[in-house]
């Protein structure tokens, strides 16, 4: 079993109508480690999606089926103190949510 025990656990959630963002807070020096994302959706057309700041860094067709749910084996990492930001889609309600550690980048 994997244990994360440096830097500091964040997460976020979030419920909407047309879309839910889930949105951690960029810290400048400090790298986020994405490693989990979930969303769901009453369309069955939606999307999630990741973005480091403006960009697109993950993107998923999620429907209405079932609640997607990814635990990233390998983390996506964001960096420059940028917003984190998980988008889900809907027509009138939908959920978004996103968690995972960030650690202070070390200058040398």
């Amino acid at each position: 079993m994997i244990r994360q025990d440096r830097g500091a656990f964040k997460n976020a959630t979030n419920t909407g109508t047309t879309s839910a963002v889930a949105t951690i807070s960029g810290v400048v020096n400090t790298i986020f480690y994405l490693t989990d994302v979930s969303g769901s959706s009453d369309s069955a057309s939606a999307t999630l999606v990741v973005k480091n700041g403006s960009t697109v860094i993950w993107q998923e067709k999620i429907g209405d089926t079932v609640p997607y749910v990814s635990n990233l084996t390998t983390p996506l990492v964001c960096v420059g103190g940028n917003d984190i930001t998980v988008t889900v889609t809907g027509t009138a309600t939908c959920n978004a949510n996103i968690s995972g550690f960030s650690i202070e980048s070390i200058k040398g």
